[in-house]
Protein backbone atom coordinates (compact mmCIF):
# COMPACT_ATOMS: atom_id res chain seq x y z
CA UNK A 1 0.00 0.00 0.00
CA UNK A 2 1.46 3.36 -1.01
CA UNK A 3 1.17 6.53 1.05
CA UNK A 4 1.26 10.16 -0.07
CA UNK A 5 1.62 13.35 1.92
CA UNK A 6 1.33 17.06 1.15
CA UNK A 7 4.27 19.42 1.55
CA UNK A 8 4.11 23.06 0.41
CA UNK A 9 0.93 22.23 -1.51
CA UNK A 10 2.80 19.55 -3.49
CA UNK A 11 2.07 15.84 -3.40
CA UNK A 12 4.95 13.67 -2.18
CA UNK A 13 5.13 9.93 -2.65
CA UNK A 14 4.40 7.15 -3.19
CA UNK A 15 5.96 5.78 0.01
CA UNK A 16 5.95 2.30 1.49
CA UNK A 17 4.86 1.91 5.13
CA UNK A 18 8.41 1.83 6.54
CA UNK A 19 9.50 4.94 4.62
CA UNK A 20 6.28 6.72 5.53
CA UNK A 21 6.75 6.03 9.24
CA UNK A 22 10.38 7.07 8.95
CA UNK A 23 9.30 10.53 7.82
CA UNK A 24 6.88 10.66 10.76
CA UNK A 25 9.70 9.85 13.16
CA UNK A 26 11.96 12.45 11.51
CA UNK A 27 9.30 15.12 11.92
CA UNK A 28 8.82 15.67 8.19
CA UNK A 29 5.24 14.46 8.49
CA UNK A 30 3.64 16.33 11.40
CA UNK A 31 0.25 15.83 13.07
CA UNK A 32 -1.33 18.47 10.80
CA UNK A 33 0.23 17.15 7.58
CA UNK A 34 -2.34 15.96 5.06
CA UNK A 35 -1.90 12.32 4.08
CA UNK A 36 -3.69 9.99 1.69
CA UNK A 37 -3.66 6.43 0.39
CA UNK A 38 -5.78 4.38 -1.97
CA UNK A 39 -9.15 3.72 -0.40
CA UNK A 40 -9.36 6.98 1.54
CA UNK A 41 -12.16 9.33 0.49
CA UNK A 42 -10.06 12.50 0.86
CA UNK A 43 -6.82 13.90 2.20
CA UNK A 44 -6.80 13.96 6.01
CA UNK A 45 -4.48 15.27 8.71
CA UNK A 46 -2.08 12.59 9.95
CA UNK A 47 -3.23 13.00 13.55
CA UNK A 48 -6.82 12.26 12.52
CA UNK A 49 -5.85 9.13 10.62
CA UNK A 50 -3.54 7.80 13.35
CA UNK A 51 -4.56 9.17 16.75
CA UNK A 52 -1.93 6.97 18.38
CA UNK A 53 0.83 8.50 16.30
CA UNK A 54 1.95 5.32 14.56
CA UNK A 55 0.87 4.20 11.11
CA UNK A 56 -0.23 0.56 11.15
CA UNK A 57 0.43 -1.87 8.32
CA UNK A 58 -1.89 -0.85 5.52
CA UNK A 59 -4.81 -3.09 4.74
CA UNK A 60 -5.75 -4.06 1.22
CA UNK A 61 -7.66 -1.41 -0.67
CA UNK A 62 -9.85 -1.55 -3.75
CA UNK A 63 -7.81 -1.71 -6.92
CA UNK A 64 -7.55 1.46 -8.96
CA UNK A 65 -7.67 1.01 -12.69
CA UNK A 66 -4.15 1.59 -14.04
CA UNK A 67 -3.31 4.19 -16.59
CA UNK A 68 -3.06 3.22 -20.23
CA UNK A 69 0.38 3.47 -21.79
CA UNK A 70 -0.48 5.66 -24.76
CA UNK A 71 -3.16 8.05 -25.88
CA UNK A 72 -6.02 6.55 -27.81
CA UNK A 73 -9.67 6.88 -28.63
CA UNK A 74 -11.67 7.61 -25.51
CA UNK A 75 -8.66 8.52 -23.36
CA UNK A 76 -7.45 11.78 -21.85
CA UNK A 77 -4.24 12.91 -20.20
CA UNK A 78 -4.39 13.81 -16.51
CA UNK A 79 -3.28 17.43 -16.12
CA UNK A 80 -1.50 16.56 -12.86
CA UNK A 81 0.41 13.32 -13.45
CA UNK A 82 0.40 13.31 -17.26
CA UNK A 83 -0.82 9.72 -17.59
CA UNK A 84 -3.67 8.69 -19.87
CA UNK A 85 -6.94 7.25 -18.54
CA UNK A 86 -10.36 6.42 -20.00
CA UNK A 87 -12.19 9.73 -20.37
CA UNK A 88 -15.30 8.48 -18.55
CA UNK A 89 -13.22 7.74 -15.44
CA UNK A 90 -11.88 11.29 -15.13
CA UNK A 91 -13.32 14.57 -13.93
CA UNK A 92 -13.01 17.93 -15.65
CA UNK A 93 -12.23 21.23 -13.94
CA UNK A 94 -11.75 24.50 -15.85
CA UNK A 95 -10.53 22.68 -18.94
CA UNK A 96 -8.27 20.27 -17.03
CA UNK A 97 -8.85 16.53 -16.75
CA UNK A 98 -7.95 14.90 -13.43
CA UNK A 99 -7.60 11.19 -12.70
CA UNK A 100 -9.02 9.53 -9.59
CA UNK A 101 -5.60 9.23 -7.95
CA UNK A 102 -4.80 12.94 -8.31
CA UNK A 103 -8.31 14.15 -7.45
CA UNK A 104 -7.92 14.45 -3.62
CA UNK A 105 -4.79 16.61 -3.66
CA UNK A 106 -6.04 18.62 -6.65
CA UNK A 107 -9.21 19.72 -4.90
CA UNK A 108 -7.38 20.24 -1.63
CA UNK A 109 -5.25 22.79 -3.49
CA UNK A 110 -8.35 24.38 -5.01
CA UNK A 111 -9.94 24.59 -1.56
CA UNK A 112 -6.83 26.26 -0.13
CA UNK A 113 -6.74 28.75 -3.02
CA UNK A 114 -3.35 27.59 -4.23
CA UNK A 115 -2.30 27.86 -7.86
CA UNK A 116 -3.26 24.58 -9.49
CA UNK A 117 -0.58 23.08 -11.69
CA UNK A 118 -2.04 22.08 -15.03
CA UNK A 119 -5.02 24.42 -15.02
CA UNK A 120 -5.12 26.01 -18.44
CA UNK A 121 -4.55 29.68 -19.09
CA UNK A 122 -5.79 30.37 -22.59
CA UNK A 123 -3.80 32.72 -24.82
CA UNK A 124 -5.83 35.73 -25.88
CA UNK A 125 -6.09 37.56 -29.19
CA UNK A 126 -3.24 40.04 -28.74
CA UNK A 127 -0.56 37.61 -27.56
CA UNK A 128 -1.44 35.39 -30.51
CA UNK A 129 -1.23 38.41 -32.81
CA UNK A 130 2.26 39.19 -31.49
CA UNK A 131 3.32 35.59 -32.18
CA UNK A 132 2.03 35.96 -35.76
CA UNK A 133 4.08 39.14 -36.22
CA UNK A 134 7.26 37.41 -35.03
CA UNK A 135 6.65 34.47 -37.38
CA UNK A 136 5.97 36.84 -40.29
CA UNK A 137 9.27 38.65 -39.68
CA UNK A 138 11.21 35.36 -39.56
CA UNK A 139 9.58 34.09 -42.76
CA UNK A 140 10.13 37.42 -44.54
CA UNK A 141 13.84 37.42 -43.68
CA UNK A 142 14.22 33.84 -44.84
CA UNK A 143 12.40 34.55 -48.11
CA UNK A 144 14.54 37.62 -48.84
CA UNK A 145 17.71 35.62 -48.25
CA UNK A 146 16.44 32.94 -50.62
CA UNK A 147 15.68 35.54 -53.31
CA UNK A 148 19.19 36.99 -52.95
CA UNK A 149 20.75 33.54 -53.27
CA UNK A 150 18.74 32.55 -56.35
CA UNK A 151 19.03 35.97 -57.99
CA UNK A 152 15.31 36.14 -58.85
CA UNK A 153 14.36 39.76 -59.66
CA UNK A 154 10.56 39.33 -59.65
CA UNK A 155 10.30 41.38 -62.83
CA UNK A 156 8.11 39.02 -64.84
CA UNK A 157 4.74 37.46 -63.93
CA UNK A 158 6.38 34.06 -64.02
CA UNK A 159 9.01 35.09 -61.48
CA UNK A 160 6.39 36.71 -59.26
CA UNK A 161 4.23 33.57 -59.26
CA UNK A 162 7.29 31.38 -58.66
CA UNK A 163 8.32 33.42 -55.61
CA UNK A 164 4.75 33.38 -54.28
CA UNK A 165 4.54 29.60 -54.71
CA UNK A 166 7.85 28.97 -53.01
CA UNK A 167 6.84 31.33 -50.21
CA UNK A 168 3.63 29.38 -49.65
CA UNK A 169 5.53 26.09 -49.49
CA UNK A 170 8.03 27.52 -47.02
CA UNK A 171 5.24 28.95 -44.87
CA UNK A 172 3.38 25.62 -44.82
CA UNK A 173 6.53 23.65 -43.98
CA UNK A 174 7.49 26.13 -41.26
CA UNK A 175 4.10 26.13 -39.51
CA UNK A 176 3.32 22.40 -39.89
CA UNK A 177 6.79 21.24 -38.81
CA UNK A 178 7.06 23.34 -35.67
CA UNK A 179 3.41 22.96 -34.65
CA UNK A 180 3.46 19.20 -35.19
CA UNK A 181 6.79 18.78 -33.43
CA UNK A 182 6.36 20.95 -30.35
CA UNK A 183 2.96 22.63 -30.64
CA UNK A 184 4.53 26.04 -31.23
CA UNK A 185 6.19 27.98 -34.04
CA UNK A 186 9.21 30.11 -33.12
CA UNK A 187 6.84 33.08 -32.81
CA UNK A 188 4.67 31.23 -30.32
CA UNK A 189 7.76 30.01 -28.49
CA UNK A 190 8.93 33.60 -28.14
CA UNK A 191 5.54 34.55 -26.70
CA UNK A 192 5.46 31.45 -24.49
CA UNK A 193 2.26 30.00 -25.90
CA UNK A 194 1.53 26.69 -27.59
CA UNK A 195 -1.19 24.76 -29.41
CA UNK A 196 -2.67 21.63 -27.83
CA UNK A 197 -5.59 19.34 -28.57
CA UNK A 198 -8.80 19.98 -26.62
CA UNK A 199 -8.21 16.91 -24.42
CA UNK A 200 -4.75 18.16 -23.46
CA UNK A 201 -2.82 15.74 -25.67
CA UNK A 202 0.03 17.13 -27.81
CA UNK A 203 -0.32 18.08 -31.44
CA UNK A 204 0.44 15.68 -34.28
CA UNK A 205 1.68 16.48 -37.76
CA UNK A 206 -1.67 15.43 -39.21
CA UNK A 207 -3.64 17.80 -37.01
CA UNK A 208 -1.05 20.54 -37.55
CA UNK A 209 -1.55 20.17 -41.32
CA UNK A 210 -5.33 20.37 -40.99
CA UNK A 211 -5.05 23.40 -38.73
CA UNK A 212 -2.76 25.18 -41.20
CA UNK A 213 -5.29 24.92 -44.01
CA UNK A 214 -8.25 25.58 -41.70
CA UNK A 215 -6.56 28.85 -40.79
CA UNK A 216 -7.12 30.00 -44.37
CA UNK A 217 -10.82 30.13 -43.55
CA UNK A 218 -10.08 32.45 -40.64
CA UNK A 219 -8.32 34.78 -43.09
CA UNK A 220 -10.87 34.46 -45.90
CA UNK A 221 -13.74 35.48 -43.60
CA UNK A 222 -12.33 39.04 -43.56
CA UNK A 223 -10.25 38.02 -40.51
CA UNK A 224 -13.42 37.42 -38.48
CA UNK A 225 -12.17 33.89 -37.83
CA UNK A 226 -9.18 35.37 -36.00
CA UNK A 227 -11.21 38.02 -34.18
CA UNK A 228 -13.43 35.28 -32.73
CA UNK A 229 -10.58 34.45 -30.34
CA UNK A 230 -11.12 37.75 -28.56
CA UNK A 231 -14.71 36.88 -27.62
CA UNK A 232 -14.60 33.14 -26.97
CA UNK A 233 -14.24 32.00 -23.35
CA UNK A 234 -11.56 29.51 -24.41
CA UNK A 235 -9.99 32.03 -26.82
CA UNK A 236 -10.73 29.83 -29.84
CA UNK A 237 -10.32 31.19 -33.35
CA UNK A 238 -12.32 29.64 -36.19
CA UNK A 239 -9.53 27.21 -37.08
CA UNK A 240 -9.32 26.13 -33.42
CA UNK A 241 -13.02 25.26 -33.50
CA UNK A 242 -12.65 23.33 -36.75
CA UNK A 243 -9.65 21.29 -35.58
CA UNK A 244 -10.64 21.12 -31.88
CA UNK A 245 -7.45 22.76 -30.66
CA UNK A 246 -6.66 25.33 -27.97
CA UNK A 247 -3.83 27.86 -27.63
CA UNK A 248 -2.54 28.10 -24.05
CA UNK A 249 0.20 29.86 -22.17
CA UNK A 250 3.20 27.73 -21.27
CA UNK A 251 3.94 27.29 -17.58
Amino acid sequence: MSWYYSENNERRGPLEDADFQGLVSAGTIRPDTLVWREGMAEWTAYASVFPGGVAPVAAAAPAVRPAVSVAGAGTKACSQCGRFFPADEMISYEGSSICAECKPLFFQKVKEGAAVVGAREYAGFWIRFCAKVVDAIILNIFQRILIMITGVQQQTPREIWAVAGVGLIINAAYVIYFTGKSGATPGKMACKIQVICADGSPMTYGRATGRFFAEWLSALTLLIGYIMAGFDEEKRALHDRICDTRVVRKR
